[in-house]
């Protein structure tokens, strides 16, 4: 039984599918001149003069056509079927991802908070108990965001009102908060252009800075270095987002910004759920804007460049 669904996969089906299509075309052709060739003597014997020369080619042709669409038909088929299987397996990592990112700071919360209650402990353990639990929280905090806004994203689509506000200002702020969050040794370099307003979903964009965050520093060596810039091009804005990472291969490139897709190398643990750059885009996309991402390979690092139109 296990031999016949690891048989039984869209690859093989898609295969299957040929081989009998092939058969059908043999066959209809081989059927086809026969029966020519039956009704052709059968003319010459009684009336020879409605004999004509060579194969009737239209009606072979309409017949190969027919096959053809047919097809056409089952390729369209497989590719829906295969999208809708490749989806489901990415749900099924997805919640078993989720459950271990949900656990795991549960977990150590939990541990602390007995170790807290069960022992007199010096204040510098115990502050340092507390940052870790603040950090777990934190992350908890993140994750339930991330699955929050996914499901918020699902059911709304772009507003033209979101409010005018000087990104300017609003990017520097929320990028010098996040600077007391790198790892000792990190670096966060920003270059701002002064002035630049646009019409901005303020718990949205957050968002957006949160995530590219995140992903830098999980993705990068023990210091990260990254960059934030935003300045003006025209009647656009370009917000750009670079770290020195691990980077990005050219085939995952594209693939990066799907929902639960998730760049994994043999052997990694690296968190995450795959929400992350699937919202980014899609803010972005609901601001009437655009996102792309650049990386020249493995252990090059990557850039991530937001374009929005700036406020009339």
């Amino acid at each position: 039984m296990r031999f016949l669904k690891k048989l039984f996969t869209p690859i093989m089906a898609l295969i299957g599918i040929q081989l009998v299509w092939l058969l059908l075309v043999f066959f209809w052709v081989y059927w086809f001149v026969g029966r020519h060739k039956e009704i052709r003597e059968l003319a010459e014997r009684y009336r020879g003069e409605l004999v004509g020369r060579g194969l009737d080619w239209l009606v072979l042709v309409e017949g190969l056509v027919l096959l053809a669409m047919i097809l056409a038909g089952v390729y369209v088929i497989f590719v829906y079927w295969k999208r809708q299987s490749d989806l489901v397996k990415q749900q099924k990592n997805f919640m078993s991802q989720v459950t271990h990112e949900l656990k795991s700071p549960l977990a150590s919360i939990q541990l602390h908070l007995e170790t807290v209650k069960l022992r007199e402990l010096p204040r510098e353990k115990l502050d340092r108990f507390l940052d870790t639990m603040l950090s777990d929280t934190d992350r908890l905090n993140n994750l339930i965001s991330n699955l929050l806004m996914a499901a918020k994203l699902e059911h709304t689509g772009r507003s033209p009102d979101y409010p005018v506000i000087d990104f300017s200002e609003f990017v520097a702020k929320y990028m010098e908060r996040k600077r007391a969050k790198l790892p000792e040794g990190g670096n966060l370099t920003l270059a701002v252009e002064q002035g630049i307003k646009a019409k901005i979903d303020v718990e949205g964009m957050e968002t957006v800075l949160r995530n590219l965050f995140e992903n830098a520093v999980l993705y990068s060596p023990a210091s990260p270095e990254l960059t934030v810039s935003l300045a003006r091009q025209g009647r656009s804005c370009l917000l750009t987002f670079s770290d020195n990472g691990r980077g990005i291969e050219p085939k995952d490139l594209k693939k990066v910004f799907n929902m639960f897709y998730r760049v994994r190398q043999e052997g990694e643990t690296i968190r995450g759920t795959g929400l992350g750059l699937y919202i980014v885009r899609t803010v972005v996309r609901n601001h009437g804007g655009r996102i792309s991402v650049a990386s020249k390979g493995l252990g090059q690092g990557c850039t991530f460049v937001i374009t929005l139109s700036l406020a009339q």
